[in-house]
């Protein structure tokens, strides 16, 4: 993990651009080149290519295309994270194709973002900076403790569709490298798990309906997409992102609880953290995953002056530590789980709500 931070102290990151074509490959170097804290090492012009330009070049930060000839970014990807444990950061036209998105972060890429589009103006450089942003943030990635998400297949009879209203919630909220470690956790769930899951993880929107698509065939729980207004029904997932966050309402004193997209990013996390204390009380649970920045305790502190759980996950085994600890330093934390300690965590507490209601 390289120290190089956003102010410039520290190294430069040193990045291997991987793409078949050449005018992506000069467009991406163009693009890294005008950050002084990145510096762009060479190019490959497919996995294989990369994986023997690995060695010598000694990248911190790979950004990966996904269809090439020879060898494709998900193979390289592979071999990458076994082989020398390198960030990824993939920059795909393949983002309406959830299959390679949800593969990509399955195995443990830092990010699936998509290739700039071919516009002027705000937009295109909105989406170069994103990009950048990335790259930096890669560096600061402790990678070793990425693992990848079995690929299981869940069978159909396991899937049951519940439409009442959940006695609990829990809200996992992350950041960067937050869709793998929220697989992880909601694949160690059982189908009879007696709450409703809010996960918010750092997703671009484009991808994340296809991305849970593909999350379904290996969840023992329904995942949907909040991409508009929804009932919260107990025994599914409801995933969000931070680029728009969530809420939870309920129109009318009489009427069960809706979740639906935020309006603004700015402590995406604090914000559902807290809308979900407001509705549910004691009822509400909030875990802190992977992620930059300090968002997440405010709310955290929240659902604890209500009466509700709050859970971290282990810093010393997270890919991105941060909010976690500036959670800790807070004190607003009861408990610290591994993933898998979260998962069995969270089933105890949702079946104790029931007992107690």
């Amino acid at each position: 993990m390289i120290t190089a931070d956003e102010n410039g102290n520290g190294a430069r990151i040193r990045t291997l651009i991987v793409d078949d074509a050449a005018i992506m490959r000069k467009a991406i170097k163009e693009m890294l080149s005008k950050d002084e804290h990145i510096e762009v090492l060479g190019v490959a012009v497919h996995g294989q290519d990369c994986l023997e330009k690995i060695p010598s070049l000694k990248p911190d930060v790979v950004t990966m295309d996904i269809d090439m000839p020879v060898m494709n970014g998900i193979t390289a990807v592979k071999n990458i994270m076994v082989r020398y444990q390198i960030p990824v950061l993939v920059i795909s036209s393949l983002v309406q194709d959830g299959w390679f998105a949800f593969e990509a972060l399955r195995l443990g890429v830092m990010d699936f973002v998509p290739k700039p589009a071919k516009m002027n103006g705000s937009g295109r450089v909105s989406e170069e900076d994103l990009i950048r942003m990335r790259v930096r943030a890669a560096a600061r990635m402790q990678v070793h403790w990425m693992r990848r998400v079995r690929r299981r297949k869940r069978p159909d009879a396991l899937l049951t569709t519940r439409n009442h209203a959940p006695s609990a919630v829990a809200v996992l909220g992350a950041t960067l490298a937050g869709p793998n470690t929220i697989m992880r956790i909601v694949t160690h769930l059982p189908p009879d798990f007696a709450g409703s899951i809010i996960a918010l993880q750092e997703i671009h929107p484009k991808i994340l309906g296809p991305f849970c698509n593909y999350f379904n065939e290996i969840s023992p729980l329904e995942v949907v997409p909040v991409t508009g207004p929804q009932k919260l029904c107990a025994g599914k997932v409801y995933v969000g992102t931070t680029h728009c966050g969530l809420r939870i309402t309920t129109p009318s004193h009489d009427d069960e609880p809706v979740i639906s997209p935020g309006n603004s990013a700015e402590a995406a996390i604090d914000s559902i953290l807290e809308s979900a204390a407001e509705h549910f009380g004691e009822n509400a649970c909030g875990v802190l995953l992977s992620g930059l920045g300090t968002d997440g305790a405010r709310g955290m502190r929240t659902i604890r002056k209500r009466g509700g759980l709050t859970v971290g996950q282990d810093h010393k085994c997270s890919v991105y530590p941060n909010i976690v600890e500036h959670a800790v330093r807070e004190n607003v934390l009861d408990l610290l789980k591994s993933q898998e300690g979260i998962a069995a965590c969270l089933e105890s507490w949702a079946a104790d709500r029931v007992n107690a209601r």
